[in-house]
């Protein structure tokens, strides 16, 4: 990569849920449902707030990293004290959510967007579609080509759903999206689109990787009747309590919600600001694979509510950072805390000299005060450089265990080759 300093990075990311999501409202709602999900005042469109995924990324690159053995407390998870545990403010967690301790706080450096809809899965009568509008592609999808021009009465369509369109009987193609009816109008080629750049560094995720799972099965309305589509198919749940004495259903306990139904396409951004804006020696690659440690968790531990009734799970779909540049960059990051360390020693060094040799008292006692300033800092680069050190050091032992599993299995393999050849020898 470049050394070309640069103050943040932007990056889209693109997600596909796994089961239903949940993200409710809180309370109830005069509706249709009594529990109903966030949506997005301009367009009632359903979302999932930013909020929403920077807690769970928080919580989940904690338990990431606390898994590979990096000492963490609870208090790092939240950024704030929890059952008497601060959060320690200098772990990567801390680094890229922010946290407040004492009096001491630091804003998070990754900036969540909403994830909002960018194809939604509707059942019509040749199967699964994914439909989107003019406006989504208007302002996330390059078309190239492709003129996305969609009156409300009709639709855009891939080329690929073309054989499979029903016809009316004077020969004209339709499909239904749910309950509304719309005319075919021109073919498209969903092949060939790619997500728009914000900016020049902006890093987006290829498109191809999600048309290929929804089989470039993609249909194009008019945002008009998009919103209207996407809230008549929304998925809907009846639950009930149970009384635990009696088995039978307690009265006046149903409540029906709903939710973004199973292979609902997102797209969100994350905007990370560069550590040395604040005078850090941490590098940026740290806050986006710290972010990203938890967004490899969403597709098994989900977001929003309900997690335990099978809603929740997507997953984000992207070209993850490498753990070769991740490591790079931590032994970048590392070499300059050691250099710190190496500078601060002199530092200090010279101080205690100048203490020695200075007669004035005020004068002494001013640099009695430099020096427990300078050994204060050193004594915060030292716990940070422990934590990392001891981190890499569990890193390093599981590798030599996974290699050690791999040679053993190769191993098993040569033997049954090997036994497969003495055999036919026989």
């Amino acid at each position: 990569m470049s050394d070309t300093f640069i103050p943040f990075k932007a990056k889209k990311y693109l997600a596909i849920a796994k089961e239903p999501v949940f993200v409710g409202t809180g309370g109830y709602r005069i509706g249709r449902v009594d529990n109903t999900i966030v949506r997005d005042p301009a367009t009632n469109l359903p979302k999932i707030p930013g909020s929403t995924i920077s807690g769970n990324a928080r919580y989940y690159s904690w338990l990431s990293y606390k898994s590979e053995g990096m000492n963490l407390n609870l208090g790092c998870s939240k950024g704030k004290k929890t059952e008497e545990q601060d959060p320690c403010g200098e772990c990567p967690v801390c680094l890229t959510y922010g946290f407040v301790k004492d009096k001491k706080a630091h804003s998070g450096l990754a900036y969540f967007s909403d994830a909002r809809i960018l194809f939604f899965p509707v059942s019509t009568m040749i199967g699964t579609v994914w439909l989107t509008s003019d406006e989504i592609l208007k302002e996330f999808v390059e078309t190239g080509g492709d003129e996305i021009s969609v009156e409300n009465n009709s639709f855009l369509y891939s080329q690929s759903l073309e054989s499979s369109l029903p016809k009316n009987d004077e020969g004209k193609k339709f499909l239904n999206f749910g309950w509304i009816m719309l005319k075919a109008s021109n073919s498209i080629n969903p092949e060939i689109w790619k997500i728009k750049k914000d900016i020049e560094n902006d890093e987006i995720t290829d498109l191809s990787g999600v048309l290929n799972r929804v089989g470039t099965r993609i249909c194009v309305v008019s945002k008009d009747v998009f919103h209207h589509i996407v809230n008549s198919n929304l998925e809907t749940r009846t639950s009930v309590s149970i009384n635990p004495i009696t088995g039978a259903a307690e009265s006046g306990a149903l409540f029906t919600y709903e939710a973004l139904p199973r292979g609902a396409v997102f797209i969100l951004d994350v905007t990370y600001e560069n550590p040395s804006n604040y005078m850090k020696d941490e590098s940026i690659e740290i806050v986006i694979g710290t972010v990203e440690k938890g967004f490899k968790l969403f597709s098994s531990l989900g977001i929003g509510g309900m997690g335990t009734r099978g809603f929740g799970k997507i997953e984000i779909i992207d070209n993850w950072l490498g753990e070769k540049e991740y490591l790079e960059k931590l032994k970048e990051f590392i070499g300059k805390l050691n250099n710190n360390l190496n500078e601060l020693e002199t530092k200090i060094s010279k101080i205690k000299q100048e203490i020695e040799d200075e007669q004035d008292n005020k004068k002494k006692e001013e640099l009695i005060k430099e020096k427990n300033k300078l050994e204060k800092e050193k004594q915060d680069i030292e716990e940070k450089k422990s934590l990392w050190i001891e981190y890499v050091e569990k890193v390093k032992k599981q590798k030599e265990a996974d290699v050690n599993n791999e040679n053993e299995i190769l191993d098993i393999l040569k033997e049954i080759l090997s036994s497969s050849r003495e055999a036919n020898n026989e």
